[in-house]
Formats: structure tokens, C-alpha cells, sequence
């Protein structure tokens, strides 16, 4: 009896030292869910703790384990196999080829990026002027492009390429040429430390005739390579004054003088408007001390009618971009008091005021950052107040001094809009720039961001938006044991990058009235921002902002050019292109042409204005009640981006290191926008 009144107590014991080991797990396990799950979806992080509870506590759970590692691996196969848009096999994507002895031509459509040694089956060949007319067709105030493509068998001189309209049309139509430029870089194939494989890409888009010199011709002829393709690219676009019928053209291609092709064209428009802004924010970073050193810049003078030009350039191919902290007012504080001793705005003022006052443009820009370098606030001593070793601030610290100083910033940033008349409303500030890194020296980053935040809202009564490029949720693994909910309330702009942005989990923080932006990743995610990425691009980035509803897209740099010497320069040894959009024109000569005074766009420049574009027709069509016709097409071309897969982390997605799962064929791209074209003239006909 003893002994089994002994076995029978330490029954008890055991089962009651179970059940507080087994509770304080289940209090644990709660803790954790609702600190990743701060939208108050108790349904979706019910389900998910009832899930990993039975997974941990259930006597076979090592079985269930595995069991549920296999539904992964399952789904991930049956959604790879899907897919098929990340095998998607491209043929030769060009139309109306023609040849004439040595030399072949044909035409190109947008999205199509030219291999430097494609060459159009037999089978596509015709005899010269045997083609059907060059087709465009689209909305007023619209800019179509499509290329020329030229090659020969031998090498071929002294070769020019026009379009022009054969009626007269006033400034309906403005036509522009541009060379296309090879750039080299190397990539990894399959995966991050895979093989290295050569890429070759055109981007820079060197213009025909000087845009800022109208007399200055930079390419009059050019020469082809024996069995190099040389792209013509060409812009044509349709004023907003333009009366909307078909106009008629004709391009022609001449070798020494001597006409060797000639195709008509057709220029179509439409009555509809294309809209200038439809509430989607875009914006690049700009660099000024790169910009100085890129541009070979030798006073203030030809800085300022520089960057002017650049803000112009930018406005044209649909984004904004500015200086963080490049350039801001001469603040002088009182470090007893927190309060400014002085403030001049003067030099600020005098560079930045022709664009936010709509002056350059006609309009002022839809997103603009604030004058606040990064990792001043809170980082670098602000107030006596900094995260570096080797004595960061407690947190704690924060109150007083730093609160009070920030808060007077924010009043005098938007006390200064108010006299200006600048619109704050398009304003934010981006002083912490993926914070995650800043975990591993100051664990209370998270803390900190909020404070600063909240200074920031308080001093501005709530005019001044915090941006920051994290997301709400834990996505790494340096992020578990953080508290994230400090900053939910905080943050007005989440700007993950397309990797972590989770679809299904940003949308009840859009319904709080938070806005989204997502930045570059590369594929499976987003087209590549880089030099690798293929036709599509970037325009890809807008049809996926429209199909989850993303508030805006930002590309990190403009303008990060490593130098201005033939080691450095962006032309011929620029790296992979990563934050380059612009080429500086004063750096034409290492490419042969003649300088010129303002920036040389590229060809991921065009892919961000035609997807801005194709994002306005959408938004054309949702106002005339047809928002599910424009979802499907976007649909169709966009299968998944960013992680709407809900991958943790996202190197789990089964497309990791392949190819996007959107459509790559340019010429699908065309179709579509062809039919959103005609969509639009049917519902806007009256």
C-alpha cells in the first residue's frame, strides 16, 4: 500500500507539474501570437496557436511534424509546377522584318530587351517594303515606344533612322530617337553563390538630338558591328491638346544616304485624357554629393540648372525625387532647451523651390522626403541621445532634451511648407532606413522609432508622415524576442521590400488608414531594379501595386554613381546598374557623343513611365464601374508577386532564385495594353 500511495502522489505531482509546464507554454505561445498579430484578428491567430499547440503538445507530434513538412513540400511543387509563367520559354518576340542585302530590320515591341546577337528566324524575313504599317494607338497626353532593330551580316556604316509625320501636326506629336547602349554585368545563376554568367543589356538611352541644344545633333549616323544587333529606341508622344484621329507617318531607314526601307505609320488618338496623378506615390532617393562628383559639376550655378533639369526629367518619366538630408536648413539649436537659436532656410529655399512650388513642372511633386538626414534622430546624438557605441543612450533617455528637439523640428518643417505654400500633405520623413540592422546594437531600435514617431506627430499635430521600410510583422530572424507593437500605431508609411510584403497582411493596416509602398527584391518577388532584369521590368511593379492594392512604389537611388574617371564611370564600368536610373550627361564622352547639360534617361526609366501608364488605364476603367475587368486583366499577366504566398521566412518560396511568376512575353504585354486601349475609347466614347 505504501507503495502504491507513493506511486499514486508522484502521479499527481508529475501530472501537476505537467499541466503548469503545459499552461505556462500555452500563456507563452498566446504572448507570442498576439505580438505578431496586432490587427486583432483573434480568428487568425486562434487558428494558427490551436495548430502549433496540437504540433507541440500531441504525443505524435514529430509524425504531425513531418506530416505537415510534407503538405509543404507538396504545395510548394503543386504551386511551382503551376507556374508557368517561372519556365515561360520567350521566342523571338519582333514583327515587320525586313532585309536588304547585308541588312536585316525589324521592329520591336516595348517591352522587348534586345540581345545583342538575336536574330529573326528565316520564316519572319520578307522582302523590303513588304510590311504592314506601324500601328500606334493611345490616350492623350500618352508617351507609346517601340524600337528599331538593325543588323548585318557584314559591318555596316554612315545608318540613320526617322519617323516622321507626314502631315503637318503642330505639337500634337513630338517624335524622339535614342541609341541604345549595350551594358555589360555579371550575374549568378540558380542561386545567390551560383555560377557567374555574362548578361548583356541595353539601358542607357542616348538622344539623337541634344534636348536642352535643339540645334545640337549628338548621333547623326551610326555603324553596326558584323552580326550585332543595334536598337533604335523610339518615343512618340501624344499631346494633351491633341485633336483625336488617326494621324499618318512613315519611318525610314537610310545607309549612306540612300533609302533601304520605308514602312508607314499610323498614329492614333483617342479623345479620353490620360490623367496625370492617380494617387499612387512614387518616388526615388537622389543623391546630391554622387550627383556632383557624376556630373563633373564646377559651380553652384550649373548645380542648380542640373538637378532642375533632373527634377524635370523625372516629373516626364513619372516619379519624383529628392534629397533626404543632402540639403536642409541651417538650423542652429540650443542644446540647454531643445529650442532653435536660429533657422535659415535661405539656401534650401533657393534649390528646392522651383519644384515644390510646381514652377519646373506644372505640378508639385506627389511625394517628397523632408529635409532630415537618415540616423539623425536618436542615432547620431541628437540631443545627447545616440544608439552608437561605446555608450548608447537607454532608452529611457528619449524623454526630455531629444523629445522636445524633434518636436520643435517638426513644427519648423511645417510651419516653413505653411509659408511657402508647399503641400505637407505629399511630404514624409525617412530617418531610419531597415532598422533590423539596428537590432544588433541597440536592441531597443523598435522603442526608439516609436518615440521618434510620436515626437514627430506631436510636434507637427499629426501633418508630418513617418515612413520606414520594415513591415509590422517579424520577418527575420533577428527580429523574434522584439516587440514590433510598440511601432504599429507610429508608422504611416510601411514601405517593405517586396520580398516581405505579405499581401493578406497588409490589407487591415490599409483599412486603419496605413498606407503601403514596396521597394526592389528581384524575382520571384518583383522584376529586378538592376541592369539583369528583363523587358518587363519595371513595369511589372505597377500592374502588382494594382493588384494588392499597394499605396505606392519607390526605387532606393537615382542617382548612385560610383564615380566620374574610365575606371568608374556608369557608361562602361558601372557595376549592375543597382540605383542608377539616370546616366549623367556630362559623362557621354567616355561613350564617344558629345556631353550635354542635363541626364541621359534609360530604358528602366521608360519601363517605370509605361507601367505608370498602364496603371492609369486601369484606374480609367475602375471609374467607369468596370474595376473587375481591370482586375482580371492584371490578373492574367500577374499570376503572384511580393511574398503573397505569406513565406516565412521568403527564401522558402518555391520560386526562390527562378523567375517571376508573371508574364514574360512582351508581345502579351502589347496585346494588353492594346485592349485596354480600346476598352477605354468604348467607355469613354461619350
Amino acid at each position: 500500500m505504501s507503495f502504491i500511495k507513493k506511486t499514486f502522489m508522484g502521479g499527481i505531482l508529475l501530472g501537476f507539474l505537467s499541466g503548469v509546464l503545459l499552461f505556462s507554454f500555452m500563456v507563452s505561445m498566446m504572448i507570442f501570437y498576439l505580438k505578431d498579430n496586432p490587427d486583432g484578428h483573434l480568428a487568425l491567430w486562434g487558428k494558427r496557436f490551436a495548430k502549433d499547440l496540437l504540433l507541440y503538445t500531441h504525443p505524435l507530434a514529430k509524425i504531425r511534424s513531418y506530416a505537415r513538412e510534407v503538405k509543404t513540400n507538396i504545395k510548394a511543387t503543386s504551386l511551382s509546377d503551376q507556374s508557368t509563367f517561372s519556365s515561360q520559354k520567350i521566342g523571338f518576340s519582333g514583327s515587320r522584318v525586313e532585309k536588304h542585302e547585308q541588312l536585316t530590320t525589324w521592329i520591336a515591341p516595348f517591352s522587348d530587351r534586345i540581345p545583342p546577337n538575336e536574330s529573326p528566324p528565316l520564316s519572319k524575313i520578307k522582302n523590303s517594303g513588304k510590311s504592314r504599317p506601324i500601328n500606334l494607338i493611345g490616350l492623350r497626353g500618352e508617351t507609346l515606344s517601340f524600337q528599331v532593330v538593325l543588323r548585318s551580316n557584314e559591318n555596316a556604316e554612315n545608318l540613320t533612322v526617322n519617323l516622321k509625320p507626314i502631315e503637318t501636326t503642330g505639337k500634337c506629336i513630338q517624335i524622339h530617337r535614342f541609341l541604345e547602349i549595350y551594358m555589360k554585368l555579371m550575374v549568378h545563376q540558380g542561386s545567390k553563390n551560383g555560377p557567374l554568367k555574362e548578361v548583356i543589356n541595353p539601358d542607357p538611352l542616348v538622344p539623337f538630338t541634344d534636348p536642352y541644344k535643339p540645334d545640337h545633333t549628338i548621333i547623326n549616323q551610326f555603324n553596326l558591328q558584323k552580326n550585332k544587333n543595334q536598337p533604335i529606341w523610339v518615343d512618340v508622344h501624344f499631346s494633351r491638346q491633341c485633336a483625336p484621329k488617326t494621324y499618318v507617318g512613315q519611318l525610314e531607314i537610310r545607309k549612306s544616304g540612300h533609302i533601304i526601307r520605308t514602312t508607314p505609320a499610323k498614329f492614333t488618338v483617342i479623345s479620353t485624357l490620360l490623367p496625370e496623378d492617380v494617387g499612387l506615390d512614387r518616388w526615388m532617393e537622389f543623391y546630391t554629393t554622387r550627383f556632383w562628383r557624376g556630373e563633373m559639376i564646377p559651380n553652384e550655378q550649373v548645380f542648380q540648372t542640373l538637378l532642375h533639369r533632373y527634377f524635370q526629367v523625372a516629373h516626364q518619366y513619372g516619379f519624383a525625387t529628392n534629397p533626404c538630408g543632402d540639403i536642409t536648413p541651417n538650423i542652429r539649436w540650443n542644446w540647454n532647451s531643445g529650442k532653435p537659436v536660429s533657422i535659415d532656410w535661405s539656401y534650401y529655399d533657393s534649390v528646392m523651390d522651383a519644384e515644390l512650388s510646381g514652377k519646373l513642372t506644372g505640378k508639385t511633386p506627389q511625394s517628397w522626403c523632408l529635409p532630415v538626414p537618415e540616423y539623425t534622430l536618436g542615432v547620431n546624438n541628437w540631443g545627447g541621445f545616440t544608439t552608437r557605441n561605446p555608450s548608447p543612450s537607454p532608452i529611457e533617455n528619449w524623454e526630455g532634451l531629444p523629445d522636445i528637439a524633434t518636436q520643435n523640428l517638426a513644427k519648423i518643417l511645417v510651419q516653413h511648407w505653411k509659408e511657402k505654400n508647399w503641400p505637407i500633405s505629399h511630404t514624409f520623413i525617412y530617418t531610419f532606413d531597415e532598422p533590423s540592422h539596428l537590432l544588433y546594437y541597440y536592441p531597443d531600435i523598435y522603442k526608439l522609432i516609436a518615440d521618434v514617431a510620436e515626437s514627430l506627430h506631436k510636434g507637427s499635430h499629426n501633418k508630418i508622415r513617418f515612413m520606414l521600410t520594415d513591415t509590422p510583422w517579424v520577418w527575420g530572424k533577428e527580429q523574434h524576442g522584439h516587440d514590433k507593437s510598440v511601432i504599429y500605431d507610429k508608422v504611416d508609411i510601411w514601405a517593405p521590400n517586396a520580398a516581405t510584403y505579405i499581401p493578406d497582411r497588409v490589407w487591415p493596416y490599409q483599412a486603419k488608414g496605413k498606407k503601403f509602398w514596396f521597394y526592389q527584391s528581384g524575382p520571384p518577388f518583383s522584376a529586378s531594379g538592376d541592369l539583369s532584369s528583363t523587358g518587363i521590368g519595371f513595369r511589372m511593379w505597377f500592374w502588382t501595386a494594382w493588384k494588392y492594392r499597394s499605396n505606392g512604389v519607390f526605387f532606393w537611388a537615382s542617382d548612385f554613381w560610383h564615380g566620374n574617371t574610365r575606371a568608374t564611370n556608369p557608361y562602361t564600368n558601372g557595376g549592375n546598374g543597382d540605383g542608377e536610373v539616370f546616366y549623367p550627361g556630362h559623362q557621354l564622352h567616355f561613350l564617344g557623343f558629345d556631353d550635354i547639360d542635363g541626364p541621359v534617361p534609360s530604358i528602366r526609366m521608360a519601363q517605370w513611365r509605361r507601367g505608370y501608364e498602364d496603371y492609369k488605364y486601369l484606374f480609367l476603367i475602375k471609374q467607369k464601374q468596370h474595376g473587375k475587368d481591370a482586375d482580371m486583366v492584371a490578373n492574367k499577366l500577374i499570376r503572384h508577386a511580393l511574398d503573397d504566398g505569406g513565406y516565412m521566412p521568403y527564401w522558402r518560396n518555391p520560386l526562390w532564385w527562378k523567375p517571376g511568376d508573371w508574364n514574360h512575353d512582351p508581345i502579351a504585354w502589347h496585346k494588353a495594353r492594346v485592349a485596354l486601349v480600346h476598352e477605354i475609347e468604348r467607355l469613354y466614347k461619350n
